[in-house]
């Protein structure tokens, strides 16, 4: 699995350098090797699980597990950083800006509103 974490790096850097449509491209890539290992079984769903704590804890967990800072979840997703960290300290994220987040961060907005995708 080091192979998807070296896809999630490029991921962020596709972002911070601004290939947007090469990030959608990466992100997509990711989510789909993750889900076809979950399914053969060579990750269990524990690890596709983000399994304690609110969606703020969720949220934070995963852009920190990318290696993103707030500042640039915010401007990625076109939102100011006290959003961002509004969200992670406890406000309800709604359904658009999940989806947002999700596509920033090459997850999907259920592993951050639910713990799993």
């Amino acid at each position: 699995m080091e192979d998807l974490e070296t896809l999630k790096r490029a991921h962020l850097l596709l972002g911070q350098y601004g290939f947007v449509d090469e990030q959608d491209a990466v992100g997509k890539a990711i989510r789909i090797i993750a889900a076809t290992a979950r399914r053969l079984g060579v990750v269990s769903e524990d690890r596709a699980r983000v399994p304690t704590g609110s969606q703020g804890d969720r949220l934070k967990r995963i852009r920190e597990n990318v290696g993103m800072t707030r500042a640039q979840l915010a401007e990625r997703c076109g939102v100011a950083m006290s959003t961002v960290r509004a969200h992670e300290n406890g406000d309800s994220i709604p359904d658009d800006a999940a989806r947002a987040y999700a596509q920033a961060l090459g997850s999907s907005p259920a592993m951050i509103l639910n713990g799993a995708d």
